[in-house]
């Protein structure tokens, strides 16, 4: 069947048409634009969705749209941004530089952005249910890629009974202490570890990482006494309600006295059953042991893996207990996951 071909006058009517559409378009964009407010810098909260709670200047927070353009925002981005006619909400409209982005697996092997723009991580640890030094490993490693300092704390020190309970705790942290790693112990029944925790984190932009069922949350609550207040609010804010949120959620520490501006930030991250850093070289994750650095080079061979080879240097000094058998573990561990992560981006 042929195609029946437009008259003259159908064709001006379509045109007509279309320009008519493209004018209310254009009329309809510019009128939206003109709405908005002027544009402002802020400082993501959390995310949820499609949308971000920013916190403006004025110190109130605002439910923003985010340009498309932009991609997945996260706690601690900071931001460009509009009020718009609906109360209390708000355009993002521009993302400014990140530096030190904090990420973690999700799924189908693609990486989930945790929080942005952080200068010190806390690795919490539970003495119960464990410390587990495989995941302590694992966030060291993700915090000497991104150059950041770090400490460890150890949560929940009230429910070590005797002697013999610290020093099991103690020769499970040795390998920590011997590299210098700053470890607190902490409690939120006892408070013992809440004022030094506060004095180091002041002045900065820092995460707090570690296990589900670290007590993470009981540790920020003992940090931040208006907690609950701040969570409600927060909550009404981004309309889901107290506990439906699964994402990192920034919180401003308070000052260690009135106008000091001491207080620093604290981004608390969901905890995670396993934690992955970035896939790296062999001789990139060797640089990521500190206590392997005196032994490295003097294995026979220069592209030694340190499992099967004889004559290695690392695997002697794990035999003379100059390096921690945990830490080998780990180590053999992140890098058969890093091989086979790299065996299957090649396919």
């Amino acid at each position: 069947m042929s195609k029946r071909k437009l008259t003259t006058q159908q064709k001006r009517r379509v045109s007509d048409k279309r320009q008519k559409n493209r004018f209310e378009q254009a009329g309809s964009a510019e009128n939206s634009q003109s709405l908005l407010g002027a544009e402002q810098p802020g400082l993501v909260i959390t995310s949820f969705g499609k949308r971000v709670l920013v916190e403006g200047d004025d110190g109130q927070t605002y439910n923003c749209a985010i340009r498309q353009h932009l991609g997945k925002l996260v706690a601690g981005d900071r931001v460009i941004w509009q009020t718009d006619v609906e109360p209390q909400s708000g355009v993002v409209i521009s993302v400014l530089p990140r530096s030190h982005e904090l990420s973690r697996p999700g799924f189908r092997g693609q990486t989930r952005m945790v929080a942005a723009n952080i200068d010190f991580i806390g690795i919490v640890m539970p003495v119960v249910p464990g410390i587990h030094p495989d995941m302590i490993d694992r966030y060291l490693v993700a915090a000497k890629q991104l150059d950041i300092p770090t400490i460890i704390i150890i949560n929940k020190v009230d429910l070590l009974q005797g002697d013999e309970d610290w020093e099991a705790v103690a020769d499970l942290l040795l390998p920590y202490d011997d590299m210098g790693i700053d470890i607190v112990p902490a409690s939120t029944v006892s408070q013992e570890g809440l004022k030094e925790l506060r004095a180091i984190m002041a002045h900065k932009n820092s995460v707090f990482v570690g296990p589900s069922g670290a007590g993470k949350s009981s540790l920020i609550n003992a940090l931040i006494p208006d907690l609950g207040i701040r969570v409600g609010a927060l909550s009404d804010a981004s309309g889901l309600g107290k506990h439906t949120t699964t994402n990192s959620i920034l919180y401003h520490l308070p000052e260690s006295a009135p106008g000091l501006h001491d207080g620093g930030n604290l981004i608390d991250s969901p905890g995670v059953r396993q934690f992955t850093p970035a896939p790296c070289s062999l001789s990139e994750l060797e640089a990521m042991y500190p206590d392997f650095a005196p032994f490295l080079g003097q294995c026979k061979f220069n592209n030694c893996t340190h499992t099967i080879e004889p004559k290695c240097a690392i695997k002697q000094a794990v035999e003379d207990g100059d390096i921690a058998y945990s830490r080998y573990q780990s180590f053999q561990r992140l890098r058969e996951e890093f091989k086979a992560a790299e065996l299957e981006n090649s396919h």
